[in-house]
């Protein structure tokens, strides 16, 4: 059993609890409100004031405090100001306690912003004294509970090895994919994941604006798509970076596509940034003809060997392409 402390009360916070609490582990809650406390009371949880925390019997901190945006940049002052406290937490214990970030903050937060925090509260030094991690969570509000009990993917970033074992032992029950990271790479995780999201609806909202004016019906095409696209039902497909598209079909289809949307003064801005990023990069990274290909070709581009790329290039446009 664990004893661990979770500091932020709201969606996340409350279904980590509630999700380890179930597994056996003994939880706590704390908070700086007092009206916060006895709302947490009055469900049957254990919490206290930050102030009253007894650090000897804590193992594991999920911070978990809300990270809120105004006019576009994500405040920090909340989550840094609760770093503060456990800084000032691990300086009276001589346990070593784990304190793992929980929240979604831009990349490098959890190892240049909150861990010198920490440091300098506790006079201790960040894995040798206490242990960091970054834990991003993958919760939609209405389901929280339910989708930390069965979660389709974990991501443990750590700092230390303490700390990787540590979470490795917590998570390793539930049962899904565990993805082991520094915390810088499971905070990009966590943004790359909505962000891609979101560039997916974009996308289909665009294509849908296409088909009311052309009179098609959008839902069908959508449905369509997403079991014919190989992007849509492979999940490896696309994702490794550093060299464009290229093929038979991507370059020519998308450049003729968006050749018709303008001739018929529609709107595609998705689609023109993407030919925009591929022409880019395809001036100076030639296409893969296949998977297999592409370290081979970053290999070359690592090198910077401009006549070693033209002949890569040439040996390529030999054989044949398969769509990436």
């Amino acid at each position: 059993m664990t004893h661990i402390l979770i500091v932020g009360s709201g969606v996340v916070g409350l279904a980590t609890g509630k999700g380890f609490a179930k597994k056996g582990h003994d939880i706590s809650y704390c908070d700086i409100n007092p009206q916060t406390i006895e709302r947490l009371r009055s469900q049957g949880l254990r919490a206290t004031l930050t102030h009253d925390v007894h650090w000897d019997t804590i193992d594991v901190v999920m911070l978990c405090v809300s990270t809120p945006s105004v006019e576009g940049r994500i405040v920090l002052d909340y989550i840094e100001a609760a770093a503060l406290d456990i800084g000032r937490g691990l300086a009276t214990t001589s346990n070593y306690v784990t304190v793992v970030v929980r929240s979604t903050v831009p990349p490098t937060t959890t190892e240049r912003r909150i861990t010198p925090i920490l440091e300098r509260a506790s006079g201790k030094r960040a894995g040798y004294d206490f242990g960091v991690g970054m834990n991003p969570e993958f919760l939609r509000a209405v389901t929280s509970e339910q989708d930390f009990a069965r979660p389709w993917i974990t991501v443990l970033g750590a700092s230390d090895q303490h700390t990787a074992e540590l979470l490795d032992r917590l998570y390793a029950s539930f049962g899904a994919l565990i993805v082991r990271c520094t915390p810088t790479e499971a905070e990009l995780i966590k943004y790359v994941n909505n962000v891609y999201n979101a560039v997916k609806i974009s996308y289909f909202n665009e294509v849908h604006a296409i088909c009311q004016k052309l009179g098609a019906d959008s839902n069908l095409i959508g449905a369509t798509v997403a079991r014919s696209a190989e992007s849509m039902w492979n999940p490896l497909y696309g994702t490794r970076g550093g060299v464009p598209y290229g093929g038979a079909c991507l370059p020519k289809d998308t450049v003729a596509f968006m050749q018709f949307v303008q001739e018929q003064g529609f709107e595609h801005m998705m689609l023109e940034a993407t030919i925009a990023v591929n022409e880019s990069l395809a001036a100076m990274v030639p296409a893969a003809p296949s998977p297999d290909k592409i370290e081979d070709i970053l290999e070359v581009v690592r090198q910077q060997d401009d006549m070693a790329v033209e002949e890569l290039t040439l040996e390529l446009g030999k054989r044949p392409s398969v769509i990436l």
